[in-house]
């Protein structure tokens, strides 16, 4: 995966992307900071962690970005706790400034083992493993 292309998160949509399952890193600063697995990467790569919206409810990452920002906990979130115009911004900068690769897999099942191995391979911060 270090190996593969880089694209600015700022510049994903679903579109750019294939709706094929996957496993993706979220890098920031050249060090891999987020891996995830999706059924889709383009719905879920481009779609629910580019959310523009205050609701993080669809996306771990963005939950535990605003946690990595200080803003609240990532369980605070998604049990309930309201997120400002100001902070999901903050969130947003902060997610804009990442870069993201990808590879696809045949299956779902696939995803999640490889998104396992690189999780305790790189032991990312913003993934709980």
């Amino acid at each position: 995966m270090r190996a593969r292309p880089r694209h600015r998160l700022a510049d994903l949509s679903g579109d750019r992307l294939p709706a094929l399952p996957g496993v993706y890193a979220l890098w920031h600063d050249d060090a891999p900071v987020y891996i995830g697995k999706a059924r889709s990467l383009a719905s879920r790569l481009g779609k629910a962690h580019r959310s523009r919206g205050v609701s993080m409810t669809n996306s771990a990452l963005r939950r535990n970005v605003a946690e990595h920002l200080g803003i609240a906990t990532a369980n605070e979130i998604k049990t309930g706790r309201p997120v400002t115009r100001a902070e999901a911004n903050q969130v947003n900068a902060w997610l804009d400034s990442c870069t993201a690769s990808w590879l696809t897999v045949d299956s779902e099942e696939d995803a999640l083992q490889l998104e396992k191995t690189f999780k305790h391979e790189w032991l990312p911060p913003l993934t709980k493993i």
